[in-house]
């Protein structure tokens, strides 16, 4: 932290609110402070008691107070704040208020056994937390709240590191712990193994995210695999470990092999496991981005051959109108001449070009319509190997619903893309759109390269959605994982009002009783109040007694520039935003 940091720790409130919230006094506090004689030491003893309270430690010597808390603190214990000048002009009168205020309000020193009883209590907080400053402004209130006086910042940060260095260790030997011979010697080659003499294994893991490309999606796949063969799935990690996990990782991402081969064993396989996990995570995430590129990109493809398709028969059809209109003309003058046509139609085209032109009229004019599955087949090759692979390294889980898309995914993982192997009797059909139908229902039989793309699509989707979700995702878990409140969040009550009826009773009795105390001391009021048998209230002041008011000056002025306006126009306003009287029939 740097030094204004530092000082601001336990700095003096200099707020309104700070002051407020932390300097109150109540009746047992201003009757210790009234054994005092004068108002200097009643006032100096009001405010090592505060200083005490918040921010916790002794009020220096010559230290500058806030005007504000000096002027709020002497407000209460009713004494003029210029006594201060004459705050213990005697160190021993200092001294003397100190230990008394210690004694009757329970405030220690931090030292033995108090220091080892915060160490204790402070090892347990920093396992959860990774950031010092968190931990240290943590200390500061549990110190305030056990009435313990903070020596120095320098010596509770210290107790902070400590800590923090000490929950790291602990962390570090606990997860080693949990790591067999097998899982430690594979760790560590990830480290030593080399993928060629200028890159390590771990540096092959951390490479940015290739272009969109089938053979990019098996390499990612071929990471999660090889952490997968690590087994750091199996071992068991305390969810309170998780924050300062999570930190091992970022640092883990940042660590050349060189850095990791020169760390103590226990400490370079805790953060090469917590590096894995987070490995893991990104790279599922960049295989279903993945996935869903290439079929993306699949569907733009098979688009644009149709679009060029549509664009090249456009061409062709002006090309064979004009044949047909020549034709025809043909036809028209060998039939008014009495010449053969047939001989008239072989000399200007071909039979098999008629024939040709003929079939094609008939598809088009044939009631369809374009669509874009009908050029997706020609996609499949991206598919056909990487498509498995990515069945076979993830863990998809989903709702009931897709029950018949997770079967054949189950079918494709099992066929692995070799068409040696036909497709079983019972292929699940459920999970495929119905603009699909038509492509994959062939004269009755499944066209299997539509039914796999059909798959694919539906897979795409379903991830997108949420419907299949991989556990070991970060981006595409489970909904309720998602949703499901940080471990250190608690549920708040639910806020009641209360049986109305209970506090109306409760009301009318506290009136009962106000007008019963008034009632009972009316003796004791101001005889002129009830003057001729009436009950008289003080007028106010008026406009020539009040003239050494200054504030009273400005609010007249402040009300001088406000516009005239109406109560009746105010509530019509106020009305049209409501709508208050709709309410009322």
């Amino acid at each position: 932290m740097t030094e204004r940091q530092r000082a601001a720790l336990l700095a003096l409130p200099d707020s309104e609110a700070a002051v407020v919230r932390h300097h109150g006094l109540d009746a047992e506090d201003l009757a210790a402070i009234g054994t005092a004689r004068t108002p200097a030491t009643r006032l100096s003893y009001a405010l090592q008691l505060c200083c005490l309270r918040y921010p916790g430690r002794h009020l220096r010597a010559g230290e500058l107070l806030p005007a504000i808390m000096l002027e709020h603190i002497a407000e209460q214990v009713g004494v003029d704040a210029g006594a201060i000048s004459d705050f213990a002009r005697r160190a021993p009168t200092r001294y003397d208020q100190l230990a008394a205020i210690k004694a009757r309000f329970g405030f220690t020193d931090l030292s033995r056994p108090a220091r080892g009883i915060m160490m204790t209590w402070l090892e347990t907080e920093a396992m959860a937390i990774v950031d010092g400053r968190i931990l240290l402004d943590r200390l500061l209130d549990e110190l305030r709240t056990r009435r313990i006086v903070i020596p120095g910042i320098s010596v509770v940060e210290r107790m902070a590191a400590e800590a923090m260095l000490r929950a790291e260790t602990d962390l570090v030997a606990a997860v080693d712990d949990k790591l067999d011979a097998d899982m430690r010697q594979r760790l560590d080659t990830l480290v030593d193994e080399k993928v060629h003499h200028r890159q390590s294994r771990l540096s092959w893991l951390r490479e940015p995210e290739p272009r969109v490309a089938s053979a990019s999606l098996a390499e990612i796949l071929e990471k999660v695999a090889l952490i997968h063969r690590t087994g750091i799935a199996c071992v068991p990690v305390d969810p309170l470990h998780e924050p300062r996990l999570t930190q091992f990782a970022r640092e883990g991402v940042r660590y050349t092999a060189q850095a990791f081969q020169q760390m103590r064993a226990s400490r370079r396989r805790v953060i090469l496991l917590a590096t894995l996990r987070e490995l893991e995570a990104t790279l599922t995430d960049a295989a279903i981005a993945m996935f869903g590129s290439l079929m993306g990109r699949a569907h733009l493809r098979a688009r644009k051959r149709l679009e060029q398709g549509i664009a090249i028969s456009g061409r062709e059809g002006r090309d064979r109108l004009m044949r047909i209109a020549t034709v025809l003309e043909t036809v028209s003058r060998a039939a008014r001449a009495g010449e053969d046509i047939g001989a008239a139609l072989r000399d200007i085209v071909p039979l098999d070009m008629l024939d040709a032109d003929a079939a094609i009229i008939r598809r088009t004019a044939a009631p369809h319509r374009d669509d874009v599955l009908s050029e997706i087949a020609a996609e499949y090759r991206t598919f056909k190997r990487a498509g498995p692979l990515f069945l076979q390294t993830l863990d998809f889980h989903g709702r009931a619903g897709t029950a018949a898309l997770r079967n054949a995914m189950t079918v494709l993982s099992d066929l692995d893309g070799n068409w040696r192997k036909p497709l079983p009797a019972d292929v699940p059909l459920g999970h495929v759109e119905r603009r699909w139908h038509r492509h994959v229902m062939v004269a009755g039989k499944i066209d299997r390269t539509h039914w796999e793309m059909a798959t694919y699509g539906a897979l795409a989707n379903a991830l997108a959605s949420g419907d299949i979700w991989v556990p070991r995702s970060r981006l595409h878990r489970s909904l309720d994982v998602l949703l499901e409140p940080s471990s250190g969040a608690a549920l708040q009550p639910a806020f009641s009002l209360g049986d109305p009826h209970a506090w109306l009773d409760q009301r009318a009795t506290q009136l009962d009783n106000t007008l019963r105390d008034v009632a009972q001391n009316l003796a004791g009021r101001n005889a002129a109040l009830f003057a001729g048998g009436r009950l008289r209230f003080p007028k106010e002041l008026k406009d020539d007694d009040a003239g050494h008011d200054e504030g009273r000056h400005l609010t007249l002025a402040c009300y001088g520039m406000l516009p005239a306006t109406r109560i009746t126009d105010v509530l019509s306003q106020v009305e049209r935003w409501t709508g208050f009287t709709r309410h009322f029939g």
